[in-house]
């Protein structure tokens, strides 16, 4: 794809109305805008960024050392906890997107069989030594002759850093088995909450002042979108899905790591999180649990 040619929306195949933010980012040479789609108003990342790109935003000292490196496990627990509800002792579970194995280690915890897959090599690599589970690269996972299946496919924090994520997921579905689950969590950063609401002012401010800035950060999210959005993302994706749980909460994120102030923000923030307010739910994360029919 061209650099000047602008994309189809990846959750509903829209053409984009024009550029959501003021501001561009420049990564590995490349200049990134975000786009706001013309049909479900979901930002999205132009261009797509290639093969290289992917590997150097990837790669394990880059990604998964910088931002999940000490991370709090308790996450990981609650979710290998809900997950075990709907899946009897011994289940086989697939992580797609396993980053260094947390996960993994959870849902051998709560008596599932854990496989993962993840796109750098050496996180695959040190999620197996983690977990001691069977890990897959994206690559060898999809090279297997004969499609493996599981009773259960999970995509923690996986769904934003795709290029094509119906794509992706329906080629997972291909190994699901009838009756199976498919559990999905991560962001909805075009969300209502306070912190959206806080940065997006903060955004404007700055803009004002420095027109000129320009981002060098990776484009790793490459779409933002509400909780409205993402629900009908895999509404539109199969009929076979059918939904057993949706969850919308709040975690403060990113300024729960910042400041006095921005921890103030988020503190508020996530009090606030899973309140209606006007008919929408406050918060900037999501929990989908669907059976595969």
């Amino acid at each position: 794809m061209e650099a000047d040619l602008v994309r189809c929306c990846p959750l509903c195949n829209r053409t984009a109305i024009g550029v959501a933010y003021p501001y561009f980012t420049r990564f590995n040479g490349v200049e990134f805008t975000h786009q706001k789609c013309s049909g479900c108003s979901s930002v999205f990342v132009n261009p797509v960024p290639d093969g290289q790109t992917f590997a150097r935003m990837y790669a394990k000292a880059a990604y998964h050392d910088r931002h999940y490196e000490g991370r709090e496990g308790g996450a990981y627990r609650e979710s290998a906890r809900l997950l075990r509800t709907f899946l009897p002792h011994g289940a086989r579970v697939l992580d797609y997107g396993c980053g260094v194995g947390e996960f993994l280690k959870s849902l051998d915890a709560e008596g599932l069989v854990a496989f993962g897959v993840e796109f750098d090599k050496d996180a695959a690599v040190t999620a197996h030594h983690n977990s001691r589970s069977e890990v897959w690269t994206v690559d060898e996972f999809f090279a297997v002759e004969e499609k493996p299946r599981f009773d259960a496919i999970h995509l923690g924090d996986v769904l934003e850093h795709l290029g094509d994520p119906a794509n992706t997921l329906r080629r997972l579905l291909e190994h699901v088995k009838p009756g199976g689950v498919v559990f999905a969590e991560g962001p909805i950063e075009t969300n209502p909450s306070l912190v959206y609401w806080v940065a997006r002012t903060y955004g404007a401010i700055k803009h004002a002042f420095r027109p000129e800035f320009v981002a060098s950060d990776a484009p790793t999210h490459l779409f933002r979108t509400n909780a409205r959005q993402q629900l009908a993302f895999f509404q539109r994706l199969t009929p076979r899905l059918v939904q057993k749980h949706w969850e919308i909460y709040e975690t403060g994120w990113p300024y729960a790591d910042g400041g006095v102030i921005k921890r103030a923000i988020a503190r508020v923030a996530i009090r606030l999180g899973g309140t209606k307010l006007c008919g929408v739910t406050l918060g900037n994360r999501f929990c989908a649990v669907f059976t595969y029919d």
